[in-house]
This record gives C-alpha cells, sequence and structure tokens, in this order.
C-alpha cells in the first residue's frame, strides 16, 4: 500500500512540474503563474494531489 501512494505521489508530482517548466518554457514566467487557463488549473490539482499523497504515505508509513 505504500509503495502505491507513494507512486501516485511522486507521478503527480511530475506531472505539476512538467506543466509548470512547459509554461514557463512557452509563455514565460510571467504568465506562468496565471491561474486563468487549463494548464493552470491541472497543475494545481496535480500539486493538491501530490500534497495530499504525500502526506497520506508519512501517516501509513509511521502507523505501520
Amino acid at each position: 500500500m505504500e509503495k502505491i501512494i507513494f507512486i501516485i505521489s511522486i507521478a503527480s508530482l511530475a506531472v505539476a512540474l512538467i506543466v509548470f517548466i512547459g509554461k514557463v518554457l512557452t509563455d514565460g514566467l510571467n504568465k506562468a503563474f496565471d491561474w486563468k487557463g487549463k494548464p493552470s488549473k491541472i497543475m494545481l490539482c496535480s500539486f493538491l494531489i501530490y500534497m495530499i499523497s504525500f502526506g497520506v504515505y508519512i501517516f501509513v508509513s509511521k502507523a505501520s
């Protein structure tokens, strides 16, 4: 169970970083923090999934 949660956590962080780097390379740093577009919402949701799943991973690994 711990491994699955950790893989989900790392994958969602990778998605968030890839989208962020893609936005920086295409639109520049100023537009990278504009939250109106679909890529920004994907990046934000992916980062939230990362934070939640990593917290669950820490909780599960300490409980074992």
